[in-house]
């Protein structure tokens, strides 16, 4: 079994009353314990793609699923904009704004 490399969760917001959800990420890097949270404009697919761009979770041009371990989760939109009121926004694309917003925070 491989060991776990990097935990991504995903979270957004329940709908509000124009169908809008609110779409945000929390990145563990499991070896280091460091933890980069953000809010991004985009959706899901916005987020499950950092993996695809991440090195360490990337074989090959693959994501390595065996590496980390993803979790989506729906909070109610208070609950979300209390979770989320203090992070920074990340962007939109995975590869030129979500990755290197997650690799600056994890060299600093």
């Amino acid at each position: 079994m491989a060991k776990i490399k990097a935990i991504l969760d995903c979270i957004n917001s329940s709908s509000d009353t124009s169908g809008n959800r609110y779409w945000a990420f929390r990145y563990t890097d499991t070896s280091t314990g460091k933890q980069v949270c953000g809010t991004i404009s985009g959706g899901e697919s916005n987020i499950s793609a950092i993996l695809r761009y991440m090195p360490e979770t990337n074989t090959d041009g693959f994501t390595d699923w065996d590496a980390v371990y993803y979790t989506r989760h729906e909070l109610k939109k208070r609950e979300f904009r209390a979770l989320t009121a203090d992070w920074a926004y990340a962007g939109c694309r995975s590869e030129d704004e979500l990755v290197p917003f997650i690799q600056k925070a994890l060299s600093s």
